[in-house]
């Protein structure tokens, strides 16, 4: 290879690790144009796992939707961080919320990786209302959580206001791409190390200066200060794959407080089934106390949502020999008085 193709691999293999972020196995990734994703959970750090931004031009805004993953329940503050297992309850006398950027401190052993500064200091001043109040006045408010969190016309509010917000940042992020990718490789392929690459060269840095500013002062209008703002902006000015994903610490910062199932006025029917199945079949073999909570919420949406939950049962289709399948997981089973192991000793249904 050239100097000039190991300069570009270079530069395209860290945008594609600009590109990544780590998220928890909670957060879901939403943009009108790609839908839903979801990060890469075979590989875990600390808690938290990798997932890929949208990389091709012209870069698109997204936003950062959570599940539940904290619940009000009479024994103390439930944690809904696994499926199909019996979730750990901390007494409220143990709860001592503090913040520490965007990382929400329960206990010395327990914490919660928000989206945004916004949502943390939601959160912190939640549960500081929480320990103090009744055991009814939490549920209502938990359940008007709730209903807000799954509302798609708010979420889609966001979203546009999010798109507005990044709009500038995004297009000069795609130009800034096209340039470092497209008009340097050509000019360098046609005039090798000729005066010709310097002039774009040159372009590419004035272009990332100008990236620099509209970060500085997007940034700035946030509600709340951007962590290491200044270095991101020194970073924007300096690199170009920072510079390509400047809007991305912008559409982060203002991620409203939704739950995945809230894009679903974004899609079509087959598709709000497909989103919608596994949420409501966890949630009907919950072990959690807050169940019944949860429950409510959801009955209220599918009743707005116009859904039956006789639309939401999934038989299997049978496979030779099998007798059996698991409501929860869709396994099949030749035995059917056996147990599905894998949810937690499920009880089988026969075909």
């Amino acid at each position: 290879m050239t100097d000039g193709q190991w300069l570009f691999t270079l530069f395209l293999l860290l945008y594609l690790v600009e590109s990544l972020r780590l998220q928890p196995k909670s957060a879901w990734l939403w943009t009108s144009r790609s839908g839903l994703s979801r990060p890469f959970l075979p590989l875990n750090f600390a808690g938290r796992h990798l997932i890929l931004l949208p990389i091709l031009p012209p870069l698109q805004a997204f936003g950062n939707l959570r599940r539940w993953e904290l619940a009000p329940c009479s024994e103390g503050l439930e944690l809904l961080d696994q499926q199909n297992s019996n979730h750990q309850i901390l007494p409220w006398e143990s709860v001592q919320p503090t913040l520490d950027g965007t990382k929400l401190i329960l206990t010395t052993e327990h914490q919660l990786h928000c989206i945004n500064q916004t949502s943390a200091k939601a959160w912190l001043e939640r549960l500081q209302r929480w320990k103090k109040s009744p055991e009814a006045a939490r549920e209502k408010d938990f359940l008007k959580l709730m209903t807000k969190t799954l509302n798609g016309t708010e979420l889609s509010a966001a979203m546009k206001h999010i798109a507005s917000e990044t709009r500038l940042l995004r297009l000069f992020g795609t130009i800034i791409f096209f340039t470092c990718f497209g008009v340097i490789t050509v000019i360098y392929r046609r005039y090798g190390d000729g005066h010709e690459v310097l002039y774009a060269a040159a372009a590419l840095i004035s272009l990332q200066w100008i990236q620099a500013i509209l970060f500085w002062r997007s940034s700035g209008r946030l509600a709340h200060p951007l962590k290491h703002r200044f270095w991101k902006m020194l970073a924007c000015a300096f690199l170009p794959q920072h510079a390509m994903r400047a809007a991305d610490h912008v559409c982060e910062a203002l991620s409203p407080e939704a739950h995945p199932l809230a894009a679903m006025s974004e899609m079509g029917d087959a598709d709000k089934l497909k989103l919608l199945r596994p949420f409501w079949k966890s949630l009907q073999h919950s072990t959690a106390q807050s169940k019944a909570l949860q429950q409510s919420a959801m009955a209220a949406f599918l009743k707005a949502q116009n859904i039956n939950e006789e639309q939401l049962i999934e038989i299997p289709e049978k496979q030779s020999g099998s007798m059996a399948y698991c409501p929860q997981c869709s396994a099949q089973f030749r035995d059917p008085t056996a147990l599905c192991k894998d949810c937690g000793d499920q009880p089988l249904k026969a075909f």
